[in-house]
């Protein structure tokens, strides 16, 4: 009898453990005195395949030539992941950004800075890994959580 009513308490808790919630990663961006946490815009699957629009782009104050910290949460930093950014020069020219590839459960956060202080960031995109690879070797990306920068 103590057997079976483990094992039915064993099965309640598998079967409520199915129900949970599971949500998205959450990325956290930081500047100027100000605090944004966001979901995925987009999110896929492990494989990089059934994609879902998720969420609108966050939006965050930063004046020209500031840094931006960017912390992810431990599903993300698990895997790997990157910071890709937009940013326009003091000429008014649009450059990017990339990042290392971070992660594998060694990086948590990365301090994004413009190469002059006159430099104002316009977009920044972390870019999570999938399981799988392009042809050229890179990995396929997974979700991306994206911040549009105000000035």
């Amino acid at each position: 009898m103590r057997r079976l009513a483990s094992v039915l308490a064993a099965s309640v808790l598998v079967l409520s453990g199915c129900s949970l919630q599971r949500h998205d990663p959450e990325v956290t961006f930081y500047a100027n005195g100000e605090t944004i946490r966001i979901e995925p815009t987009i999110y896929c699957d492990v494989e990089g395949s059934n994609c879902a629009e998720k969420n609108a782009p966050g939006s965050l104050k930063v004046p020209a030539g500031k840094v931006v910290q960017i912390s992810v949460d431990g599903q993300l930093a698990k895997g790997l992941w990157e910071v890709v950014c937009v940013y326009e020069n003091a000429a008014k020219v649009q450059e990017g950004c990339t990042s290392p590839l971070l992660g594998k459960g060694e990086n948590y956060t990365y301090t994004l800075a413009v190469p002059d202080d006159s430099d104002q960031l316009l977009r920044i995109e972390v870019h999570e890994a999938a399981g799988a690879v392009l042809e050229t070797g890179q990995p396929l990306m997974r979700g991306s959580w994206v911040v549009d920068i105000t000035r």
